[in-house]
């Protein structure tokens, strides 16, 4: 079976990948920073530690492989305190360090993570591969650049080579503000939304993992880049309804006008600017929450074959279970 080098091995994404991949007898590879290894890792999975700046580092790691699944980054966080120059450190020049490796090293298959920040912020409808990529960040730039080496060099150097633009993803992991988000509910500090209309497209770790494979098993791509998401996209009020439900809370009585909510918002705005603290609900989060973001994944699911097991409610259990697991150490 064919070796794969997976880099951002120990995220999120990473492990749940590796594992996979390994238990379905994939040659494993994976480049971490620290030479100590990660629990999480199985047993027979191979480990090289660097860093995907170092063009040294980079070669020894991906020396005989076939295929390398990029996932290191420079992540987004709603109160992002990054600098433009290292989401191209690390995102736009990363990228290029390991597309120049595959192509020292024979490498033919790159798959990268990409962003579907790189459709840029507000969206109104639903948005497929036919809408011309506008980011507004700089981590949606830096998306948007490495995408555009991936397809450069696979034009170039014959590379089978695609991107795969993830909205938010979920799974059992403290990162991230859904689990933030059910840490709130559980405590009485979450808001019991309106019935919002906007609907969010969301990813199931699981999914994302089923869309690598399907990547790592085509020989060629019509796409350079792929939107991958859940079947259907979902009501933040009905995610809200879920956690609630999930941790065993009673059903909402009374649901907090959206009006109140940006009235509180604006104040968070002012009293954060004040006390240079983040406040929990501020203009820029509440907007986050409550904009639509609906991606459609029908172009990877038709060429590819990809096909998405796992949705947000029947993976409530999961969520709250891994959450009571965490708080009860």
């Amino acid at each position: 079976m064919s070796k794969v080098l997976i880099t951002g091995a120990t995220g999120f994404l990473g492990s749940a990948l590796l594992n996979h991949l390994y238990r379905k007898e994939f040659q494993v590879r994976a480049l971490v920073h620290s030479s100590s290894r990660p629990s999480s890792f199985m047993p027979g999975v191979e480990m090289v530690s660097g860093d995907i700046g170092d063009r040294q580092q980079v070669m020894k790691a991906i020396a005989g492989c076939s295929a390398v699944v990029h996932l290191a980054a420079k992540v987004h966080a709603i109160d992002d305190s990054g600098s433009e120059h290292d989401y191209q450190t690390v995102n736009v020049e990363g990228t290029r360090q390991i597309l120049d490796a595959a192509v020292s090293s024979g490498t033919k298959h790159v798959v990268f993570a990409s962003s579907v920040k790189v459709f840029g912020e507000a969206m109104d409808g639903c948005i497929d591969e036919s809408q011309a990529p506008a980011p507004q960040t700089p981590y949606g730039q830096s998306k948007w650049q490495a995408e555009q080496l991936v397809s450069e060099y696979a034009g170039r150097y014959d590379l089978t080579a695609v991107s795969l633009r993830l909205p938010m993803v979920y799974g059992p992991t403290k990162k991230g503000n859904l689990y933030r988000m059910i840490e709130a509910i559980d405590h009485g500090q979450f808001p019991a939304l309106p019935r919002l209309r906007a609907v969010r497209s969301l990813l199931h770790v699981e999914n994302f993992v089923q869309a690598v494979v399907r990547c790592l098993q085509s020989s060629n791509f019509s796409h350079a880049a792929y939107i991958v998401a859940d079947a259907e996209p979902y009501c933040v009020t009905d995610l809200y309804d879920w956690l609630r439900a999930g941790l065993g809370k009673a059903p909402v009585r009374w649901r907090v006008p959206l009006w109140m909510l940006r009235g509180g918002a604006r104040c968070g705005d002012v009293f954060q600017v004040l006390s240079k603290r983040h406040m929990p609900l501020t203009t820029e989060r509440l907007t986050k929450l409550i904009d639509g973001a609906w991606f459609n994944a029908a172009a990877i699911a038709r060429e590819l074959g990809y096909q998405a097991t796992r949705s947000f409610k029947e993976t409530v259990p999961d969520l709250i279970a891994f959450y009571r697991r965490v708080t009860s150490v």
